[in-house]
């Protein structure tokens, strides 16, 4: 009796520690997803003072933006299976220590051609982390938990989106843009060394799934619709968020004629938005939307594309940051769903490689969308209205998309792992 009792404390402590380490995990991870967004969208004001420092035109400055998500699309394919291949804390490792060593070069950067480069290779060392953050979810939380853990990995996306415009306008006005980049990288350092102490490995879902299950072949998740479905989902929503997040910045400074200051703390209120819809999507996820997800990316992609209208036939500051808003609100409903869903139907052993495809859709539209939207605004003399009306186009495409998707006979695994 004496000794049953002590076999169910021992699971009851081990459940516990187990719990406790999950959280602790998913902890350090959006603290890591922060300084991503802090490095990664500081470029996005910066661009200003560098614009004028370099003499670059729109496109330039666009192809600046750009650059850096040609690469970082390329290394999602490539980190993904990586990821699968070698685990989720070496893959986070290796590229938190690889941005942080080029956030700090971007500050040394004394021409076009060289942003250019090190932009590209920013990419390369940044875009690992995506897939083996969300492999290190799967790894640590079972189906049930996953909608809300990777919902608060969306949400650190949008905190570090909110905080990073006010924070690199207040840098760059203080002690200058090159600055801002070396201590960003000096951030990007310590992280790395609290992640080696507490990102602990752990793959007690993934075992339990390769034990159920044979592992599915790559050529055979390549096969699966819901694959290319969520990519190109992805790719629309992504043309949106990345257009608007790269441009508007430039957008209310030098056409609405307000100080870097003001733009960044009224940036803030889109991102609000967007976090209390990351939030409410991750819980809906769970919940209520199990095999219903379609429905959520249409009502988001539906909202973003109704409000970018009224944002670009709005006349006062008041009713395009509201706007504004609602359309990053959108926008996250929809890209919540469309990257949890990986973690709810396909199989553990594939959730890096199949993450990665679908991110790769998202960072080819954050290279393409900056660059597109800045030469529409050269071609139009500085008018942003056909740069906002090409982002209204965008959103047709995860709409139509999303009443295609079918989750039922999508790649599944042990319904409890």
């Amino acid at each position: 009796m004496s000794e049953n009792r002590k076999t169910q404390g021992g699971l009851l402590l081990e459940r516990s520690n187990t719990s406790k380490q999950k959280y602790i995990i998913l902890g350090i991870l959006f603290l890591a997803w922060i300084v991503n967004y802090l490095d990664k969208l500081s470029m996005n004001v910066a661009i200003i003072p560098i614009a004028e420092e370099f003499s670059l035109n729109e496109t330039q400055a666009g192809l600046i933006i750009s650059v850096f998500f040609m690469s970082y699309a390329v290394m999602q394919l490539v980190g993904g299976y990586l990821s699968d291949k070698y685990g989720a804390r070496r893959m986070i490792l290796i590229s938190v220590l690889l941005w942080s060593i080029f956030t700090i070069l971007t500050g040394f950067a004394w021409s076009f051609v060289s942003l250019i480069v090190i932009r590209l290779l920013f990419g390369i060392g940044e875009g690992s982390f995506p897939a083996a953050s969300t492999l290190a979810i799967a790894d640590n939380f079972p189906k049930s938990e996953r909608g809300r853990a990777k919902s608060t990995l969306t949400a650190a996306t949008t905190i570090g989106s909110m905080i990073s415009t006010i924070v690199a306008a207040a840098l760059i006005i203080s002690i200058g843009w090159r600055n801002l980049f070396f201590i960003f990288g000096v951030l990007g350092f310590l992280l790395t060394i609290v992640l080696y102490f507490l990102l602990k490995p752990n793959t007690q879902y993934r075992e339990e799934a390769n034990s159920i299950k044979v592992k599915v072949p790559l050529k055979k998740l390549l096969k699966m619709p819901m694959l290319w479905q969520l990519m190109l989902m992805y790719f629309g929503v992504s043309i949106v968020n990345w257009g608007l997040t790269s441009w508007m910045p430039t957008f209310m400074v030098k056409e609405k004629n307000l100080d870097m200051v003001s733009m960044g703390a009224l940036a803030i209120i889109p991102a609000l938005a967007a976090l209390i819809a990351v939030v409410l999507t991750g819980w809906l996820i769970d919940k209520f939307a199990v095999g219903k997800e379609k429905y959520l990316i249409m009502f988001g992609a539906f909202i973003a594309g109704i409000s970018l209208f009224f944002m670009t036939n709005a006349s006062s500051i008041t009713m395009i940051v509201t706007f504004q808003a609602l359309t990053l609100a959108g926008c996250l409903f929809a890209t919540t769903t469309i990257l949890t869903l990986p973690l709810k139907y396909f199989s553990h052993d594939v959730i890096g490689t199949a993450t990665g495809f679908i991110y790769f859709g998202g960072q080819i539209a954050g290279a393409i969308s900056p660059s597109i939207m800045g030469y529409i605004i050269s071609l139009f003399n500085g008018s942003y209205s056909a740069a906002f009306l090409f982002l209204m186009v965008m959103v047709i495409i995860p709409i139509l998309t999303a009443t295609t998707l079918r989750t039922k006979t999508s790649i599944t695994t042990n319904p409890t792992a």
